[in-house]
Formats: structure tokens, sequence, C-alpha cells
């Protein structure tokens, strides 16, 4: 698949979750390390990627569906760029 096709539109946390664990795999690296990256634990890169909800993302995406907005999530190309 090429770089630029690795997007998604983002439409719940869940969307999201399951983005962030696609990325985070195709880089070959493990929640674990990924918290250790961050300063986070391994529990919340779970939680994330299991698409929890709090009230906070819950109203945002409530929000974007009631003003029109979409939420395009892309992974970005080894240049930095978003692949466009």
């Amino acid at each position: 698949m090429p770089e630029s096709a690795r997007w998604t539109h983002a439409r719940s946390s869940r969307d999201i979750g399951r983005f962030v664990q696609q990325a985070r795999r195709r880089r070959g690296t493990s929640q674990a390390a990924l918290a250790d990256e961050l300063g986070l634990t391994r529990q919340y890169v779970s939680e994330v990627e299991s698409g929890a909800g709090n009230l906070y993302i819950t109203r945002l995406f409530e929000m974007f569906d009631e003003l029109g907005i979409d939420v395009r999530l892309a992974e970005r190309t080894r240049d930095g760029s978003d692949g466009d």
C-alpha cells in the first residue's frame, strides 16, 4: 500500500484508536515501547487503541457531526509530508 493511501475519516474515538494501532504496528513498535517514548502508561495506550471514549471526545465528535466537520487521519510519509 502506498504511503499516501494510509488515511481514514474519523467519526469516533474507536476510529482514532484503530488508526493509531495500525500506525504503531506498521512502525513495529509495541504498546509498551510507545508508552515509554511518550512518558505514558501502556494501559493508556491500550485504552486509546481500544477506542475508549470519554465525555470530552464524545462531545467533540458530536460538535463535528453537527457542524459538518470531517476529521481525516493520515500517516506522514518518511519525508514528513502528508502524502497528498
